[in-house]
């Protein structure tokens, strides 16, 4: 699945923002989005696009053309805003995308539901970071999803109502780092198999070409041997971060990676956390094999709860950390979101890293 960047929205409340006349804050599903007061009234629909947004150049987004149009977390009069929202008839403003068609759409986007998707009917893309030569590394294969299902975690602003449904449940927290996703597993016909976020990427055992830091760490650190003594059925997933990658936050002078997920290849689910304890345990891989863990909820908290709670020193150096990951004790499924689990930013750390 390809992340929702824009949709649309209802605007639940309305706030004003202490000594600012001309703004407020909405909310919009559990995001705070500053907005100019007066422009929108609670129960509006509107079209949301969210943090990571690239919007096209257009007239209707010359005003973000200094921001080199992406959307990202702000500060305004001590207000955190993320995201931005438009009236729906933003969507009437010309031919969007010639390539997506609303023919199958036969009333107007107020009568849409709430969560419908328009990030493609106005061109919007996600932001990336620059890949690094260091990480860029050769495409071996398309990803087999069943291999490795695809990393990603979904924002807790985007899934309220999941806190609700949830509520009285044991959630276990552990620290979101950041890094870069990587996957490992061995194919019986083919052996390993290192993948970043998207790419299967080629071996490069001798270490030849530019970009062979994933393959590289997998080499040195005997992943192939761990994986064979996981019986050869079980895809680790974790982050790869550290001295060249994403900044280094951390300050590391060396690479270092911190699993999160183990899939069981053969019965295509994820492994409750208690397995993986017990496993990394018992098969003496060390306490730093995991990423750090922080302990346990009982889930009875807000949007605003969580977020605040993601705030806080990294386990891994004097710094920020970027956030917390919540997971059931027992790996399960929402019906609405897919994998029970997800994740809070910290607004303090994307302020300081412009994010």
């Amino acid at each position: 699945m390809t992340r929702t960047l824009a949709s649309i929205e209802t605007i639940s409340e309305l706030n004003p923002i202490s000594g600012a006349d001309k703004i407020e804050v909405a909310r919009i599903k559990g995001w705070n989005v500053v907005v100019k007061k007066g422009q929108f009234e609670v129960g509006d629909k509107v079209v949301y696009c969210e943090v990571d947004s690239v919007l096209p150049e257009r007239p209707e987004f010359e005003f973000l053309k200094d921001k080199h149009y992406r959307i990202r977390t702000a500060k305004l009069r001590g207000q955190i805003s993320q995201g931005i929202c438009f009236p729906l008839d933003v969507l009437n403003n010309g031919n969007w995308n010639l390539n997506y068609s609303m023919d199958s759409v036969p009333f107007g986007f107020d009568e849409l539901e709430n969560g419908f998707d328009v990030t493609n009917v106005l061109g919007i893309t996600k932001y990336e970071k620059p890949i690094p030569v260091s990480l860029r590394g050769r495409i071996r294969c398309p990803i087999s999803r069943l291999a490795v299902p695809k990393t990603d975690e979904t924002r807790v602003q985007n899934i309220p109502d999941v806190l609700e449904r949830h509520k009285g449940k044991t959630f276990h927290v552990t620290e979101k780092l950041d890094g870069t996703s990587m996957s490992c597993y061995i194919d019986p016909e083919t052996g390993l198999h290192v993948c970043s976020r998207n790419v299967d990427l080629a071996p490069d055992v001798e270490h030849k070409w530019n970009g062979d830091l994933y393959w590289k760490y997998a080499i040195d650190h005997n992943i192939e041997e761990i994986l064979k003594q996981l019986g050869s059925t079980i895809a680790i997933q974790g982050e790869l971060f550290g001295n060249g990658i994403q900044g280094n936050p951390y300050k590391l002078t060396d690479i270092c990676y911190r699993v999160f997920n183990f899939w069981d290849m053969t019965n295509h689910q994820y492994i409750d956390i208690a397995t993986m304890w017990d496993t990394v345990d018992s098969f003496g891989l060390g306490k730093d094999f995991l990423v750090p863990y922080l302990g346990q909820i009982t889930l009875d908290h807000s949007v605003d709860d969580l977020l605040e709670m993601a705030t806080g020193k990294s386990v891994l150096s004097d710094t920020l950390r970027e956030g917390l990951v919540f997971r059931p004790e027992i790996e399960s499924t929402d019906h609405k979101i897919g994998r029970l689990s997800f994740k809070a930013i910290s607004t303090k750390y994307l302020l300081e890293r412009g994010e």
